[in-house]
């Protein structure tokens, strides 16, 4: 009797034990640098407060409190000089030409050098991740640095460039099917909500859309257009990138802290999805830029 009570509390301290482990491969520590530098219009989540931090960096920092991500910030383009191998992805709430050492909103802010851009996207080839939010598509490498088609290496990198956005309003989204992220599950087929829409061209054929921006009645002439990517990932090499047009202020970034948590959470590894190009298949006329 006694050895079958040593066994069987053997055996539950393995299976204790192995749930342990399985738990602690589940929440494996990761590090995100939040880069919020603007040289073109400086939105409210990328602004600098008294305190060293952003509107962005606060709600971020607050809801992966208990989800072990630690997160870093900076203005300084310096910071991708040196050594980048210790955070796990990258966070980007920028505006304007990355490169350009005029424009910046204080002085700590501080453009990137262009060697820092290349090194930054090695990284993420590599297996890092890298997450780009609303104005990011506003951010660009002014023609310094070019992709092998000639194309801006930094619109490459993130996936389209932005063009222009009319009134904050109420908009549609639709969920590709099917969803594999929690905040599209929770969805059902679509989102509506206020937000200032970013209207893109010049998108990659390699987009994995998870949002359409349906245009169908809203205000202003960028959205006399068919329905456009709003929110995707793609890969870079090993690595993993994403982009939402969330997030034009802090009460929008807060309201959508979910949505972009789980953009950060799957480009540092936390769970899988399926990165298959169908920008094509979903968006077929996201590159027309106004109805006939």
């Amino acid at each position: 009797m006694k050895r079958r009570y040593i066994l069987s509390l053997a055996a539950c301290v393995v299976f204790l034990g192995f749930c342990t482990f399985l738990n602690a491969q589940e929440v494996k520590p990761a590090k995100v640098l939040n880069f919020t530098r603007s040289q073109g219009y400086e939105h409210e989540p990328a602004k600098l407060l008294d305190d060293g931090t952003t509107g962005s960096g606060q709600i971020l920092k607050t809801y992966f409190a208990d989800k072990k991500i630690e997160l870093v910030e900076t203005q300084d383009g310096g910071v991708f000089d040196g050594d980048i191998s210790q955070y796990d992805a990258f966070i980007f709430y920028t505006s304007g030409n990355l490169l350009d050492a005029g424009g910046s909103k204080n002085d700590k802010a501080k453009p990137m050098p262009a060697d820092g851009l290349k090194k930054l996207i090695a990284a993420v080839q590599a297996g890092k991740g890298f997450v780009a939010i609303h104005s990011s598509t506003d951010s660009h490498c002014g023609g310094a640095l070019k992709a092998d088609d000639g194309a801006d290496l930094y619109t490459r990198f993130v996936g389209a460039r932005f063009t222009g956005h009319g009134d904050q309003q109420d908009a549609t989204l639709t969920v590709v099917e099917p969803a594999m992220f929690p905040f599209l599950k929770a969805a059902g087929k679509a989102i509506t909500t206020k937000d200032e829409w970013y209207a893109m061209n010049q998108f990659n054929k390699d987009l994995h859309v998870l949002l359409i921006q349906e245009t169908e009645g809203m205000r202003g002439n960028d959205y006399n257009r068919p329905p456009f990517p709003a929110t995707w990932i793609r890969k870079e090499g090993n690595g993993r990138v994403a982009y939402t047009s969330f997030g034009h202020d802090n009460r929008y970034f807060k309201e959508n802290e979910k949505r972009i948590g789980d953009l950060i959470e799957w480009a540092v590894g936390r769970f899988e999805a399926d990165t298959t190009p169908n920008i094509d298949k979903v968006t077929p006329g996201s590159g027309q830029m106004r109805n006939p």
